[in-house]
C-alpha cells in the first residue's frame, strides 16, 4: 500500500489543527508524516511532537499553504485536509486503496455535517463555471451512496498522488480546488468517489460562512475560472450564472466589491473541455432534478435551457 503524507493547512484557530492531527494519528492506518503549514497566522502553531511545521511569513492563501505542503512531502500520495474535518478511523485506509484497485489519480468520500446532513460528495462544475458539492444539504440516501468515477474533488478531504497537485496560488483562497480539477481532467487525470470513506465537516471554520471574505474571493475566483476556460465559448452561460450567485450572494446579506484585473486565458483543448462541461452539466441537472432542486440551480436550468 503507498505512503500517505497528510497536510493541514491552517490560518489561526490551533485547537483545531490539533485536534485534526489527533484524529489523524488514530487512523487505522495513519499517515506516514503529518504536515502543518501555518499560513502566517498572527500567533505561530506550536506543533505537537512529531509534526512536522512549515510557516509562511505572511498569509498567502490556502492555495500557497497546500503547494507548500506538497512540495515538501516525500511518499507517493498526499491527503489534503480541511482542519475543521473529522475523519471515520478507516477514512484513509479506504480511500488509499481505491486509488489502487480503481488505479486513478484521486479519491473522495462523503462528508456530512455537524447537522446530519450532507455537505459533500464530489464535485460539478456547470458551463457557467459555478461548482456545486453534490449532496449539499441533502438527507443521506442512495443519490449520494454509489462508488463511481469522478471528473472534480473539493479539497475539503482528498488523497491524490503527490505529482499532481500543483495549485493556482492567483487563486489566493476559494475555487481553487475547481480550477484544479478542470485543469486535470482536461490532462486525462482520473477520479473516484467511494461513499464509505466518511467524515463530519464543521465548514468555514477559518473565513466564516459567507462572510465579506469568503463571498469576495467566490466571486473574484468565479471571474478568474471564467476568463482562464470558458470565455468566449460560454459568455452567455457565465452571464446567468453570475447573476445569480450574485443574488444568491446578496441574499446572505454581501455584495462585495470585486475589482476587475488582467486575467489570461489558459491555453487547452477545447474540445475536450466541451466534453467534460456537457458531461458534468448533464450529471448536476440530473441529481438537481432527482433530489430536492437548489433556486439557485432551478433558475440556471431554466435560463440556460
Amino acid at each position: 500500500m503507498p505512503q500517505v503524507t497528510a497536510i493541514l493547512p491552517t490560518y489561526g484557530h490551533p485547537e483545531l489543527t490539533l485536534s485534526a492531527v489527533t484524529r489523524l494519528r488514530e487512523q487505522s492506518a495513519p499517515p506516514a508524516e503529518i504536515i502543518v503549514v501555518d499560513d502566517g497566522a498572527a500567533e505561530p502553531f506550536v506543533p505537537p511532537p512529531g509534526v512536522r511545521l512549515l510557516r509562511h511569513d505572511s498569509n498567502r492563501g490556502f492555495a500557497a499553504a497546500v503547494n507548500t505542503g506538497v512540495r515538501a512531502a516525500e511518499t507517493e500520495l498526499v491527503a489534503i485536509l480541511n482542519n475543521d474535518v473529522t475523519l471515520a478511523r478507516d477514512w484513509m485506509d479506504r480511500l488509499t486503496s481505491v486509488i489502487s484497485s480503481q488505479r486513478v489519480d484521486f479519491a473522495c468520500g462523503k462528508l456530512y455535517r455537524p447537522d446530519g446532513l450532507i455537505d459533500g460528495t464530489f464535485d460539478l462544475i456547470c458551463r457557467g463555471g459555478l461548482a456545486w458539492r453534490a449532496g449539499n444539504g441533502r438527507p443521506d440516501g442512495p443519490l449520494w451512496s454509489a462508488p463511481q468515477p469522478i471528473l472534480f474533488t473539493s479539497y475539503t478531504a482528498v488523497i491524490a498522488k503527490r505529482e499532481t497537485v500543483v495549485l493556482d496560488e492567483t487563486y489566493h483562497s476559494y475555487y481553487e480546488d475547481v480550477e484544479w480539477s478542470l485543469r486535470a481532467v482536461i490532462d486525462h487525470k482520473t477520479g473516484y468517489f467511494d461513499p464509505s470513506a466518511t467524515g463530519v465537516h464543521t465548514g468555514s471554520a477559518t473565513a466564516g460562512a459567507w462572510s465579506a471574505y469568503s463571498t469576495r474571493q467566490l466571486l473574484r475566483n468565479h471571474r478568474r475560472l471564467a476568463h482562464q476556460y470558458l470565455l468566449p465559448e460560454y459568455q452567455r452561460e457565465y452571464q446567468i450564472a453570475r447573476t445569480l450567485l450574485r443574488a444568491h450572494c446578496l441574499n446572505h446579506g454581501q455584495w462585495p466589491d470585486v475589482p476587475n484585473e488582467s486575467i489570461e486565458p489558459k491555453s487547452i483543448n477545447r474540445n475536450r473541455l466541451a466534453e467534460i462541461l456537457s458531461a458534468s452539466e448533464n450529471q448536476l441537472r440530473q441529481l438537481q432534478t432527482d433530489s430536492t432542486p437548489d433556486r439557485l440551480w432551478r433558475w440556471y436550468f431554466r435560463l440556460t435551457a
